[in-house]
């Protein structure tokens, strides 16, 4: 019989306010934002900083930092690990309102215990019992016992170290300017972290130098608000999406427009692009792939759709219905193996095979509410598959229900079609009578 786990996924942690935004920081920690918003309820607004373990059985998240934003809610984030530096600076930016806030991330080891360290020496050093006719150790003899006994108890105090990551405040950069309701829905930063990107209610597409927030392009880009943004892996493009309807991928060296996103609806209905993100290829060499998501407009009863887009020519390789609720969240795994899926409606998410967008994996009510965010762990390196318990894929969802939920998926057995399984077993056949004819059987 299924566990709850594994219908729904492990339940990873619990959070104190509604999740609105996730990004991973490194191979085993990763980032969830979010809050109440200006209200006064009593619930809080910022981001959390977890730690993610496997422990024999589920992906467990241990909380090693949280950061609070006063009476502004987090809705979008981003964050970058510059691993080309000595200590692997770890930046991360909030979406505050109509402000990007940069935070840069320092890693700090505390020692949880009761007493001093100097304490527990002395304490050592008074005996328990009054001496009974014994030896009085010589000066030497004191001084190796109390180097040992200070030994121990260091090592002791050392394994019991706690790994604290506390964001300090940097720069902060106004991003939209919208004269009625200015207000950021999106910031990404490119995979160089030379970049970033932001989207608003202005339908401005806005690119940054990072992480000294220049300015860099001002692009007009839509009619109405911009909904999500992502960079090319070359970080030579990036793509926009907006409630008018319309994709653009653009050239981030000169700010041109490069081409629109064009297919055809069913039934001639209207739909509007929601996500999109693009994916490296799976090998070396291979391009590039973007997908993006579509939601019907005018009939929530019509399907979204999950689309695959070829990155030379931008035109539509293939697309995959997704019925019952339109799709809120979209991510891609590092390893460009896998594209994940949220639900609006039910709370589910759906894990598939980037290449042909064949479902590997449903999960269905993973949340009891819409998913707003979804971010993969890199399971291609040694740590992620350590802290994912050895799983092909495995990917972090959030939502405003304040959980976080990890599901993972297992490596998978290489299994033929049916109609190559039918095909296989005529050759046999065949094979078999050829041979039996020839020996004379």
């Amino acid at each position: 019989m299924s566990t709850s786990n594994e219908l729904r996924g492990d339940l990873a942690a619990k959070v104190n306010f509604p999740l609105y935004g996730i990004d991973m920081l490194t191979d085993r920690h990763f980032v969830v934002a979010g809050g109440g918003g200006a209200a006064k309820t009593g619930v809080s607004n910022g981001f959390a900083i977890y730690q993610l373990t496997f422990n024999g059985d589920q992906c467990v998240a241990t909380e090693v930092g949280k950061h609070d934003t006063g009476s502004h809610s987090v809705m979008n984030c981003s964050s970058y690990e510059d691993n080309k530096s000595k200590n692997k600076k770890l930046f991360f930016v909030a979406g505050l309102d109509d402000h990007s806030q940069l935070y840069y991330i320092n890693k700090k080891f505390e020692i949880a215990r009761s007493h001093s360290y100097s304490d527990q020496i002395d304490n050592d050093k008074s005996p328990e019992k009054p001496p009974v006719c014994k030896r009085k150790p010589s000066e030497k003899e004191n001084d190796i016992d109390l180097n040992k006994s200070s030994e121990s108890l260091r090592k002791g105090l050392l394994s019991q170290r706690r790994l604290r990551m506390l964001a300090h405040p940097m720069d902060s950069v106004k991003t939209d300017k919208s004269p009625s309701e200015s207000f950021q829905k999106v910031v990404k930063i490119s995979s160089n972290g030379k970049l970033m990107a932001t989207g608003g209610c202005d339908g401005y597409l806005r690119l940054w130098q990072f992480p000294t927030f220049k300015p860099l392009r001002d692009i007009k880009a839509h009619e109405k608000e911009i909904d999500d943004v992502d960079f090319s892996p070359d970080c030579q493009k990036v793509v926009s999406v907006s409630k008018d309807g319309c994709a653009f991928v653009w050239n981030t060296k000169d700010g041109n427009k490069l081409c629109q996103l064009e297919w055809t609806p069913p039934e001639k209905a209207k739909y509007a692009f929601k996500r999109c993100r693009f994916s490296v290829g799976e090998s070396e060499g291979q391009r590039p792939r973007l997908f993006t998501v579509a939601n019907s407009v005018s009939n929530s009863k019509l399907p979204s759709f999950l689309q695959l887009w070829d990155t030379s020519s931008f035109l539509l390789i293939k697309s995959v219905a997704h019925t019952g609720s339109p799709i809120s969240a979209l991510a891609v795994s590092p390893c460009g193996k896998f594209v994940a899926t949220g639900s609006m409606f039910g709370g589910s998410v759906d894990i598939y095979t980037s290449y042909n967008l064949q479902l590997v994996k449903h999960i269905k009510n993973a949340h009891s509410n819409f998913v707003t965010g979804l971010t993969f762990v890199p399971c291609h390196t040694e740590t992620g598959q350590n802290v994912t318990g050895m799983s092909e894929g495995a990917v972090i969802s959030i939502s405003v229900d304040n959980s976080i939920r990890v599901h993972r998926v297992a490596h998978r057995r290489w299994l033929l079609p049916v109609w190559a399984a039918l095909i296989l077993i005529v050759i046999i056949v065949c094979l078999s009578f050829i041979l039996c004819s020839y020996l004379g059987l």
